[in-house]
C-alpha cells in the first residue's frame, strides 16, 4: 500500500514538473519577444517576471532589468518604465512629457512592433521545436491514400474508392494521411472539397462528413467529421507506457499484434476494438517479434470514460500507442518548411475551432483551462520526450494565436487600439481607452470563469460517477 502511495505521489510530481515545463517555455519566450524588441526600440524594461504574486527568486541585470520568478506560475509580464502593470494601461500622456526609455514616448510602429512580439515569438518557438525534432528524430509519413472506404459513408456516397490518392482538401495540399485526418475530424459539418489521384486522373468530390461524438476519458467531448476512409497499417507497437499491462506482459516497442484471442488483428483499429470492451479479463495475444512469435497474456487495466450524457462506462486499455513507419531522415530545409507548415495548421485548426464553438458546431464544454491543460500534459509526459515538446510546440501556438484575439488586455486589443492611432493620427482618448480596458477585464475575467468552471464540472462528473 505504501508502495502504491509512493508510485502515485511520483506521477503526480512528474506530471506536476511537466506541466510547469509546458507553461514555464510557452510564457517565457512570449515575454522575451516582447522584451528583445522593446530592448531594440530603446524602452527600458524594469521586470521581467515568469508567473505572479510572491517573488521566489530575483537578479538584476547590468542594465537594471529584474528578473524574477514569483510564486503563482500561470502567466508572466515584462513591466517597462512608464507601466503600472507589462504594458497594460492606456495612456494619453505626450511623447514629449515622457522619459526617452518610456515605453509609451515610442512612436507607434514601434509600440506596435513590441506588443506583436509575444505572439510571434510564441509561433516562432512553435516553428522552431518542430523544425528541431523532424530534423533529430527524422519524419515518418503515411501516405495519403485510401485503402478501405466504409459502405454507406459519406465517402462512398459521393464516389471515392479504394486506392485513391487524396492530393487537396479545401484548398490545402495533402502530403500525408494525418493531413487528411486533420482536416476531415475538425469539419464540424462543412462540406469539404477533396481532390483524388486516381490511377493518374485527377477527380474532384464534395463530401459532408457525419459527425461522431467521441467522449474522452478526460470527459471532453468532441463532434467529430469523419466520411469513412481508412489506411490499414498493421498493429505495430510504438510507445509503451512505463508500469502499463502491457509493459508487465512483456510487449516491447516494433513488437506487432497479429492476433487476441484467435482473432486476427490486421491493423491497429483492431486491437483497440479488442481491447476496449475487455477492461480486467484476461487475453491471449499474439506477437510478431522480428519474425519469432511469442504468445503472451495481457489483462487491460480498467478506465473510466465519461459519455456525452454525463454518466461514465469502463474501457480497457493495456497502454500502447501506434508505431508510424519508419522515419525518413530530411534536410534542415525540409524539417524548417514542415515546422512552419504545422505551426500554420495548429493556428488554423485553433481559429476554426473558435468559430466552430461561437457558432454552435461544437460544444463549448471541450473548452478548458489550466486543469485539463495538466491533465493532458500528465498524459503526454507518459510518452516521452518527443510527444512532451509537440505538445509544448502546440501549446504555444494557440497561446500565441489567444494573445491576438482583438481584446483590450490581451495584445490583440493594444494593436487595435495602436491601429485606431495610426489611423487618427493621435491615440485615442484616455476615456475610450479606459473603457476599453475595462470591457477587456471583464471579458477576460468571464473566459477565466468559464474555463475553470467547465474544468472543475469534468473533474465534478468524474468523482460524482465514481471516477477518480
Amino acid at each position: 500500500m505504501i508502495e502504491g502511495l509512493v508510485s502515485q505521489v511520483s506521477s503526480w510530481g512528474v506530471s506536476i514538473l511537466a506541466f510547469l515545463f509546458v507553461l514555464g517555455v510557452v510564457v517565457f519566450f512570449h515575454e522575451l519577444g516582447h522584451f528583445l524588441v522593446a530592448r531594440w526600440c530603446g524602452v527600458t524594461v524594469t521586470t521581467f517576471s515568469i508567473g505572479f504574486g510572491r517573488e521566489l527568486a530575483a537578479f538584476v541585470d547590468r542594465h537594471g532589468t529584474r528578473w524574477r520568478v514569483a510564486a503563482i506560475p500561470l502567466g508572466g509580464y515584462v513591466k517597462f518604465l512608464d507601466d503600472a502593470n507589462a504594458a497594460s494601461q492606456p495612456s494619453a500622456a505626450t511623447p514629449d512629457a515622457l522619459a526617452p526609455g518610456s515605453f509609451h514616448a515610442k512612436p507607434v510602429w514601434q509600440r506596435a512592433l513590441v506588443v506583436a512580439a509575444g505572439p510571434a515569438a510564441n509561433f516562432l518557438i512553435a516553428a522552431i521545436i518542430y523544425t528541431a525534432l523532424n530534423a533529430a528524430y527524422g519524419v515518418s509519413i503515411v501516405s495519403p491514400r485510401v485503402d478501405q472506404v466504409v459502405a454507406g459513408m459519406p465517402a462512398e456516397k459521393a464516389g471515392i474508392k479504394a486506392g485513391d490518392v487524396i492530393t487537396e482538401i479545401d484548398g490545402w495540399s495533402i502530403e500525408s494521411f494525418d493531413d487528411v485526418v486533420r482536416i476531415v475530424t475538425a469539419s464540424s459539418g462543412r462540406t469539404l472539397a477533396i481532390s483524388v489521384d486516381r490511377n493518374g486522373q485527377p477527380l474532384n468530390f464534395s463530401v459532408l462528413p457525419d459527425l461522431k461524438e467521441v467522449p474522452s476519458d478526460l470527459g471532453v467531448t468532441l463532434k467529430l467529421g469523419d466520411i469513412g476512409i481508412t489506411r490499414v497499417l498493421p498493429a505495430r507497437v510504438g510507445t509503451v507506457v512505463a508500469d502499463s499491462p502491457a509493459e508487465k506482459a512483456g510487449i516491447r516497442h516494433g513488437d506487432i499484434i497479429t492476433a487476441i484471442d484467435g482473432a486476427p488483428v490486421n491493423s491497429f483499429e483492431d486491437l483497440v476494438n479488442a481491447v476496449t470492451p475487455a477492461a480486467g479479463r484476461a487475453l491471449s495475444v499474439t506477437v510478431d517479434r522480428e519474425g519469432t512469435k511469442l504468445a503472451l497474456t495481457i489483462t487491460p487495466a480498467s478506465v473510466e470514460a465519461t459519455k456525452p450524457d454525463g454518466t461514465t462506462v469502463q474501457q480497457g486499455r493495456i497502454g500502447v500507442s501506434p508505431d508510424r513507419p519508419a522515419p525518413v531522415s530530411v534536410s534542415l530545409l525540409e524539417s524548417a518548411r514542415l515546422g512552419v507548415r504545422e505551426t500554420y495548421a495548429n493556428i488554423v485548426q485553433t481559429i476554426t475551432g473558435i468559430v466552430d464553438i461561437v457558432t454552435g458546431r461544437q460544444p463549448a464544454d471541450q473548452v478548458g483551462g489550466p486543469i485539463l491543460m495538466a491533465e493532458v500534459t500528465s498524459r503526454v509526459v507518459e510518452l516521452g520526450w518527443e510527444p512532451l515538446l509537440r505538445w509544448t510546440a502546440l501549446i504555444s501556438a494557440n497561446i500565441g494565436l489567444l494573445n491576438l484575439l482583438p481584446i483590450p488586455m490581451l495584445d490583440g486589443g493594444h494593436l487595435v487600439f495602436y491601429a485606431a492611432e495610426a489611423i487618427r493620427r493621435r491615440p485615442l482618448s484616455q476615456r475610450v481607452q479606459e473603457i476599453g480596458f475595462q470591457i477587456g477585464i471583464a471579458v477576460v475575467l468571464m473566459l477565466v470563469v468559464f474555463v475553470n468552471l467547465n474544468d472543475l464540472m469534468r473533474l465534478g462528473k468524474r468523482w460524482l460517477f465514481g471516477g477518480g
